[in-house]
């Protein structure tokens, strides 16, 4: 069975989705209606702009999501058994199990975008990658410091995301380091995304993804928060709201996707990012990316 997987935040470049966008009308129209929606030319940032422009969050999220989009609306038989997104991805899988209208999803994702960027302004906060130890000590050492830090993507065995404050995820990463750490890597981001820190964001989003019209999916999404699937509009609606203060789990997304019969993982996005993840927390996966190729 395919699973249909979809990339987050940092798997942008410069030139996304150019090659779509002049090769296939169906791309020119949708880019050109999603400039439209935001009221900027998101094309002109994708198609042009630096990395450092790619950057900022306001773009980064909705460039991901189109680019994520195009390559789903554009794949020949495009019929996936399963889909799951990681973070921001989450939208763009369910756009493609045919669950939410993609207009709707970029309007939700750009509002993301502003909730977050707007939440790592209220207060000082970061995030950093640790190495090398295993899940529970992890949450164990972050447990002593309540919610000021927080195990926020369980990316693949061996690699978790901490999220929080300065202060405590410098203390955190100090202690990480002394329980055998390869490496506590401070991530160049904004603020501590899927973690309490959060809340103002995840407040602002709630009433944004209620009033908007969400269905049952065509295939079950496995979604971050519980790494459960669900075809029920109720609870995904729960789950996106959620997410912005819940951990990304994907490892054990993968692990559930395997156990319910995944047998080969497509990419669908910039980057490969998600590959390398799928192949390390199950060696035997098929994993490929739907290139334009493929198309």
């Amino acid at each position: 069975m395919k699973a249909y997987i979809f990339p987050g935040q940092g798997s942008q470049f410069p030139g996304m989705a150019k090659d779509l966008y002049e090769q296939y009308e169906l791309a020119r129209s949708i880019v050109n209606e999603a400039d439209s929606i935001l009221g900027f030319s998101l094309a002109k940032v994708m198609f042009e702009g630096t990395e450092e422009e790619l950057k900022q969050t306001r773009v980064t999220q909705p460039a991901i999501y189109l680019h994520s989009v195009l390559v789903a609306k554009l794949g020949k038989d495009f019929m996936p058994g399963m889909v799951a997104g990681h973070s921001l991805g989450e939208f763009s899988a369910l756009v493609a199990a045919g669950g939410l209208a993609w207009q709707d999803g970029l309007q939700l994702v750009y509002k993301r975008a502003l909730a977050m960027q707007k939440a790592c302004e209220i207060q000082p906060s970061t995030m950093a990658a640790v190495l090398g130890l295993p899940d529970a000590t992890i949450e164990e050492i972050c447990a002593a410091y309540g919610p000021s830090v927080v195990a926020a993507n369980y990316n693949c065995p061996g690699q978790v995301v901490i999220s929080g404050s300065l202060e405590g995820i410098e203390a955190v990463g100090i202690q990480l380091k002394e329980a055998g750490a390869k490496r506590v890597l401070p991530l160049p981001v904004g603020g501590a995304f899927h973690s309490p820190f959060m809340e103002p964001a995840r407040i602002e989003l709630a009433a944004a993804i209620e009033a908007t019209a969400i269905a049952n999916p065509v295939c079950p999404i496995f979604q971050n928060v519980n790494a459960q699937p669900s075809q029920d509009s109720g609870q995904i609606k729960a789950n996106l709201i959620d997410q912005l203060t819940g951990a990304v789990r994907w490892t054990q997304s993968v692990e559930a996707m395997v156990a319910a019969g995944a047998t080969e993982f497509i990419e669908c996005g910039p980057g490969k990012v998600l590959q390398g993840l799928v192949r390390k927390i199950h060696a035997e996966a098929v994993v490929s990316s739907m290139e334009l190729a493929d198309l």
